[in-house]
């Protein structure tokens, strides 16, 4: 399972606790105020199965391409 978080408040800290492992990899980019980054843009879909998987081909195919472009 993966967790991410803009923020680590705690209630995500406790939602973490309940549904990952004992000895969860807490990965801390920046620093560990109660801030957003606002460099960071956060986009929330909800979709259907069918849909998700098509998402997340599309997002990996346009990562890929920005990739070999030298654009990340």
């Amino acid at each position: 399972m993966v967790m991410f978080s803009a923020t680590w408040p705690a209630a995500v800290h406790r939602l973490a606790q309940e549904y990952m492992d004992l000895n969860p990899v807490k990965v801390v980019i920046g620093s560990e105020d109660l801030a957003a980054n606002h460099d960071v843009m956060q986009i929330v879909e909800d979709l259907d199965e069918r849909a998700r998987y098509e998402r997340l081909t599309a997002f990996k195919f346009s990562l890929h391409w920005l990739n070999r472009m030298g654009s990340i």
